[in-house]
């Protein structure tokens, strides 16, 4: 595994952890390189688009789509069943909403509209 790759996977693994991103110096000591490297390496990840930087902010690293990623994991940990091929949670009715119930117009009984009528004989 290259030295960004291990970079990409140690700020993933650490904003899973923490709930935030990492700082250049945890980042440095995480991969027990100087913080030049560090940010060398975070600096190499923004240029490929592996993740996007906050300029002038300590912990201003996002990596695209990971938020998604995360929620699609507590989703399927919650029994959801996620359908691979387009990403996305399948909902319960394929229209999206509630199933369709027919409409069905009620129809008066002939005995509760004429109060002196007498119920039929059966």
């Amino acid at each position: 595994m290259s030295r960004k790759d291990q970079a990409y996977q140690f700020i993933t693994d650490f904003m899973k952890r923490a709930g935030h991103s990492p700082s250049i110096v945890e980042i440095a000591r995480g991969l027990d390189v100087s913080r030049t490297r560090a940010k060398a390496l975070v600096h190499q990840l923004a240029v490929d688009q592996m993740i996007e930087r906050t300029p002038g902010a300590q912990r201003g690293i996002v990596v695209p789509g990971y938020a998604r990623q995360l929620a699609l994991e507590e989703l399927r940990r919650a029994g959801y069943v996620i359908d691979e091929e387009i990403k996305e949670a399948r909902l319960p009715f394929p229209q999206g909403h509630l199933p369709l119930v027919a409409v069905i117009d009620h129809v008066a009984d002939v005995a509760s509209e004429d109060p002196d009528a007498e119920a039929p004989d059966a």
